[in-house]
């Protein structure tokens, strides 16, 4: 059975199309400027036909004038059988419409009736007046040999038609390079990119089904590269599902782990505080030291609210956080947060700045944001001099998000520790939970924002805080910009 002509199409490959297409588009762009041409050329050959013909009749009729006004019938005729071949038919006639020349010897004296004379221009299709100073003497009434005409047309088309076949020749040549060298710039890519993606499904281990490898052979390269492009995806979504699989099993061993390590730090740190109580219970118990009795007293005070403390952090960082976003005005919620705090700051003379231009709007809980940045404050006081601790608080409003940045004057935390300062129980301080950061990241998980340590300016700690922008604020933005 014959292949049907969309089947032969569909096993050609791309290049053999892409050929086939360049080439019919130059053949077809070549037969539109050779019928033009074709076309063009004989109308200006049929033009000048027609006006050497109207030229022939005006010189009849101006070399008319004397013969007629003189009566010279023998001039007269010559004048009608001047021989033109382009010429079938010459008729001159005076002002009754009296034949005084013709080619047809029949025709001469014959007088035109006023309803012939009316067919004389559709029958001879040229005239021309014959006049002499003022006085219209007649007329020449002419007609052309339309086969001669025609022969004469033909004659000098056969040039342009030779030229026409000799440009169509160099067309095709050129052509044909043309489109083998715009198929090899099209189709090169396509099957480079096809190699590629055999290449990936071998490596990936993706085998074609035998029916579907059949199936290919009837079909181009970019109906096989779209079948590997699909299968890859494929396999590739079943690579991303396994991988959000061990994303999650990596994340479960990590939060595993966490834990160990949490409860590790928890116990060691209740062992600690335990046992300063049980030794200074035991020193009560067995000495009756009315003179120390205060200070274990106080020792035992101090650990069990150092064991409070502690299980009160761990319970603030189990906690789920609800956040209820609102947007609000950013400068007076972070000066009531540094008011909060003020009797610390004016406890170790330290200096706190707050930067921040005033409407500047955020989406954010202001009880939890007033936590983190409370812990940020707190952690910068414990960390600046005494007497000379500066404290930066700012607020800073980008395309679509502000940042909240705490920058103090301390010594700063090693660039070795920066990723671990956000893990529990990770502190520096001899004193403390070692949570106050790890819930800053909670919270502003929560608010799906971020926290980061940055490099400060000079010396010191940076903190940033990242926020969603307020709607308002990002149409003023996008306006200003």
């Amino acid at each position: 059975m014959t292949p049907s002509v969309p089947h032969l199409w569909q096993r050609l490959t791309w290049r053999s199309k892409s050929m086939a297409l360049v080439v019919l588009l130059i053949a077809m762009i070549y037969l539109l400027i050779a019928t033009f041409l074709y076309t063009s050329v004989r109308a200006d050959l049929t033009s000048q036909v027609q006006t050497e013909i109207r030229h022939f009749t005006d010189s009849i009729a101006s070399s008319a004038a004397n013969p007629l006004l003189l009566k010279d019938a023998g001039q007269l005729a010559q004048l009608a059988n001047s021989g033109n071949s382009l010429v079938s038919a010459v008729l001159i006639v005076d002002r009754s419409n009296t034949v005084v020349a013709s080619t047809d010897l029949a025709q001469v004296g014959t007088q035109i009736p006023t309803a012939a004379a009316r067919m004389l221009p559709r029958k001879y299709g040229y005239s021309a007046a014959i006049i002499a100073g003022n006085q219209r003497l007649g007329t020449v009434w002419l007609r052309s040999a339309t086969p001669e005409i025609d022969r004469l047309i033909a004659r000098k088309l056969e040039h342009t038609t030779s030229r026409l076949l000799i440009l169509g020749i160099s067309t095709a040549i050129i052509g044909l390079v043309g489109a083998y060298l715009v198929s090899l710039a099209i189709t090169r890519p396509i099957s480079r990119l096809m190699r590629e993606m055999e290449a990936m499904q071998r490596q990936f281990g993706i085998r074609v089904e035998p029916q579907a490898a059949e199936a290919d052979e009837y079909r181009d390269e970019l109906h096989r590269l779209e079948l590997a492009f699909r299968s890859l995806a494929t396999r590739l979504r079943e690579h991303l599902l396994e991988l959000h699989k061990l994303n999650q099993r990596q994340q479960a061993m990590q939060c595993m782990v966490t834990i160990g390590q949490m409860s590790s730090q928890v116990a060691h740190e209740i062992r600690n505080a335990l046992s300063s109580v049980r030794g200074a219970a035991r020193y009560l118990v067995r000495y009756d030291d009315r003179d120390n009795r205060e200070e274990f007293l106080q020792i035992i005070e101090e650990e069990v609210q150092r064991l409070y403390d502690m299980t009160q952090g761990f319970l603030d960082f189990g906690r789920s956080y609800d956040a209820r976003v609102e947007t609000q005005e950013l400068c007076a919620f972070l000066q009531r947060c540094v008011q909060r705090h003020v009797t610390d700051f004016d406890a170790r003379s330290i200096r706190v700045t707050l930067e921040c231009n005033p409407g500047l709007l955020a989406s954010f809980d202001a009880s939890l944001l007033g936590q983190a940045i409370s812990n940020l404050l707190l952690n910068a006081c414990d960390a600046v001099p005494a007497q000379e601790g500066r404290i930066l608080l700012r607020a800073t409003a980008l395309a679509d998000s502000v940042e909240i940045s705490v920058q103090d004057n301390g010594p700063g935390i090693p660039p070795a520790q920066w990723t671990e300062v956000f893990k529990p129980y990770v502190t520096s301080k001899t004193k403390g939970s070692g949570l106050g950061l790890a819930i800053v990241a909670k919270i502003m998980m929560v608010h799906e924002g971020s926290v980061e340590l940055r490099q400060a300016q000079g010396y010191g700690a940076c903190f940033v805080l990242t926020l969603p922008l307020a709607h308002s604020n990002r149409a003023e933005i996008i306006n200003e910009g």
